[in-house]
Formats: structure tokens, sequence, C-alpha cells
């Protein structure tokens, strides 16, 4: 069978070649563009098929019985860490010479330094932006030619989860599984994760693992001035050299897109196999990504199907069983559902 396909491949190299050399100088430049754009384009199709193929994983069908309510109290004192932090941090929510690398992805393929916002989803929810924009302090559009009127929509982007998506995250996806265990958010950043998880939960323990000591200090401080020292720790270290909180501590692991846009891919390629080989000697964990687990790993480029085999099942959510007072609209249930829950096999 290999021989076969070698006598096929090796066919067609020589089918090629006799094609092009009938063409002159001309001909060849416009057959070059002509046959980079189609194999591309062919590219394309092939791993969208593979990527649909990947994504057929079975899945756990999540509990939809439990709710875990959360009173006025307790947002209002969200609300009033959330200005705290505002004021704490640059509008951009990014630490004194963060490095922030936009993936080299055929998503993030449009973005780049000018056209790009980093605006933290965590600070400023929807109407926040649309404030921010009234008040002159952001804009939604950049000029393409400078003081003309050919403008194009700015791209925003957040490296926090929204308040929404944390309190699906606590009210529903973890309602019945966070009481008396310790949750560990990898990437912990400006704390929402920890804040949120102290203040929706009865988790016995919740640990922030950051690596910018900046973001450590912001953390410590408003831990402390929050009076949260009982059940939250910030560890300031690579999660690479704490195994120990993946195999052993952790009940639940929590990573928001920590390190596409930080990490180069073998940078990022590395972490996610030693994540993946910790968390397998601990049958149970639960783990949460936003957005998907087979996302990240694929903008990882890791063999999504090859990594999630014999490590993890999705636990299938329901995001649209009108949890909260006000029914969500389309962007809010597609704002929730970039979040998702995997068990360690």
């Amino acid at each position: 069978m290999a021989e076969t396909d070698n006598n096929a491949l090796e066919a067609t190299k020589e089918t090629f070649l006799n094609l092009i050399s009938k063409l002159n100088d001309h001909q060849f430049h416009e057959f070059e563009s002509f046959a980079q754009s189609a194999m591309e384009e062919y590219h394309k199709q092939l791993h969208s098929h593979h990527d649909e193929h990947e994504d057929e994983v079975d899945m756990e069908v999540s509990d939809d019985s439990s709710f875990q309510p959360v009173n006025d109290a307790k947002l209002q004192r969200l609300g009033r860490m959330i200005k705290d932090l505002r004021k704490r941090v640059p509008l951009s929510a990014e630490a004194p010479n963060e490095k922030i690398t936009i993936p080299d992805s055929n998503e993030y393929a449009d973005y780049d330094g000018k056209n790009t916002v980093h605006v933290d989803g965590f600070l400023f929810a929807e109407d926040d932006v649309d404030e921010l924009c009234d008040q002159g302090k952001l804009t939604r559009n950049y000029c393409v030619d400078c003081n003309s009127r050919n403008t194009k929509p700015l791209n925003f982007i957040s490296h926090s989860a929204s308040v929404l998506q944390l309190q699906f995250l606590y009210q529903v996806v973890l309602a019945d599984k966070s009481k008396d265990k310790v949750i560990v958010d990898i990437g912990s950043r400006l704390g929402a994760v920890l804040y949120t998880g102290h203040l929706f939960t009865r988790a016995r323990k919740l640990i922030g693992v950051e690596l910018n000591e900046w973001f450590c200090k912001l953390q410590e401080d408003m831990v402390s001035k929050y009076k949260m020292n009982d059940r939250v720790e910030i560890i300031c270290k690579d999660i690479q050299q704490a195994p120990e909180l993946l195999n052993k501590e952790a009940d639940i692991i929590v990573m928001n897109n920590v390190f596409q846009f930080f990490n180069e891919l073998p940078v990022q390629q590395k972490i996610w196999r030693f994540i993946q080989a910790e968390t397998k000697k601990k049958p149970g964990l639960l783990i949460v990504t936003l957005p998907s687990l087979q996302d990240q790993l694929r903008e990882a480029n890791l063999p999504v199907n090859k990594m999630m085999k014999g490590w993890v099942k999705e636990i299938k959510l329901n995001y649209e069983g009108g949890w909260f007072q006000e029914q969500l609209n389309e962007d809010e249930i597609d704002e929730i559902r970039q979040v998702h829950l995997y068990r360690v096999l």
C-alpha cells in the first residue's frame, strides 16, 4: 500500500513538472500565483474536514439540575473590586513592559498592532466599552488612510474572562462541583477567577498561578484589601515549576486562553504536553477552558484528537438553560459558549 502511494506521488510530481515546462516566463509567474492560491484553498478545506472529524468526540452529559444563586451584596462587592482594579491598571490591563504577541494563525490573520485594541473583559462589559467610546477614551474604528473616511472596525481582544462567563462558570457549570474543592487558575493575571470564586463558591481554596511579578503583586494587594486571604493564595511562578498543583492539590483547573498570546508555538506545545502529563496522574480532575481545549490545542499546532484521546472527556454543557433573571441575548450566549468543561480519564 505504501509503495502504491509513493508511485502515485511520484507520477503526480512528474506530471506537474511536464505541465510547467510548457509555460513561458510570463505564464509561469501567473501560474505560480494561481497554484499558490489553489494550494492554500485546498489546504484549508483539507484541514477543515480533518478538524470536523477531530471534534466528533464522545461527550459526557452535564447534570443541569444545580444552580448556585448569588445575592446582590456579593455582586455589589464584586463591582467595587472591578472599580478598584480600573484605577490600578491601564485601560488595556497590561502589565508594564509586558510582551503580548498576536498569534500567527488564520483566526488572527487580520490582526496587527494598528487595528487591535486590548480591553479587559472582566473590567469592561460591552456597555462599559460603549461608554468609553462616548467619552472619547476609546474608538471602535481606525482610519486606514489618514485624514480620509476610509475606516474599518478595530479588533478587540481580552485576556480575562468576563463577569458573565464567570457567573456561568460558578453558578451553573461548577454549581455542585466546587464545594470544599481546590481550584487552580493557571495564568491568574488580574485575579478575576479567584475573586469571583471566593464570592460565588464555597471552594476550600483558590490558587492563582501567575508568572508576571507585577500581576502577582496586584493580586496580593487585592486579596489583602478585600480580606480573601482565608481561601485565596497567589503563587508567583511558572506552572511548569509547580507540577504538584496539577497532579495532587487541584480538584479543578481553570485556563482562560492562557498561553497563546504570551508564548511562541514551541513553548506553547511544551507547556500543553506538561499539563497533559501531570493532569493524567489525577483521574477525575476537572479542567475548565475558555475557549475549548480543542481550539487551544489546534492554535498551538498540536494534534487535537491524539492529545485528547486517553486524557480527557468533554462534559456537554447547557448554554441556554435560562439560568439568570434576565434572558441572555445571542451575543451573551455566544460569550458563555466559550466556557468548556472536561474530566480527566
